[in-house]
């Protein structure tokens, strides 16, 4: 008895292991580079840039959701430097020629095409992973001077 509680101990330890290295994985090598840009781009905006993201985004619904994602809501923070906080609710994943597609119709919006990016490495990161009966529900986009993104995962 004692010898399978350890085992099980210890394939706990290492499902644990393993996602939390996916975890750094993801947020080193996926949201790096668009970590950077969206940073650079709140840098000195005010209530402008919040408007200009909004807008954007309300345009983009429908290739959003051509996406493989449900635009669900958004939250705005006005402090000393804006933040917004971009809700959306996971559909489906789509062919990587689809996807080349989708950024060919944001090709000219700068805000939508770095968004689009991180929700389709958001759904890459949560077929990487391997939950076993939890599937990804929600992503959350945090853009402004510490941009971020976090996954919400539901049972089957």
């Amino acid at each position: 008895m004692k010898n399978i509680i350890e085992k099980t101990k210890e394939a706990a330890k290492g499902a644990v292991s393993n996602v939390t290295d996916k975890v750094i994985s993801f947020k080193d090598n996926y949201i790096g580079e668009e970590q950077m840009e969206i940073a650079e781009d709140f840098k000195e905006a005010g209530s402008s840039k919040v408007k200009e993201t909004l807008d954007s985004i309300n345009e983009s619904v429908g290739i959003i959701k051509n996406a493989g994602y449900e635009f669900k809501g958004m939250g705005v923070s006005l402090g000393l430097s804006p933040s917004i906080t971009l809700s959306f609710h996971y559909l489906n994943s789509i062919p990587e020629e689809e996807k080349a597609v989708i950024f060919g119709q944001v090709e000219d919006r700068k805000m939508v095409k770095m968004i689009l990016k991180l929700l389709f490495k958001a759904g890459d990161f949560y077929k990487s992973i391997n939950l076993g009966d939890q599937t990804l529900d929600a992503v959350n986009v945090s853009l402004g001077l510490s941009p971020g993104i976090s996954l919400t995962f539901k049972k089957k």
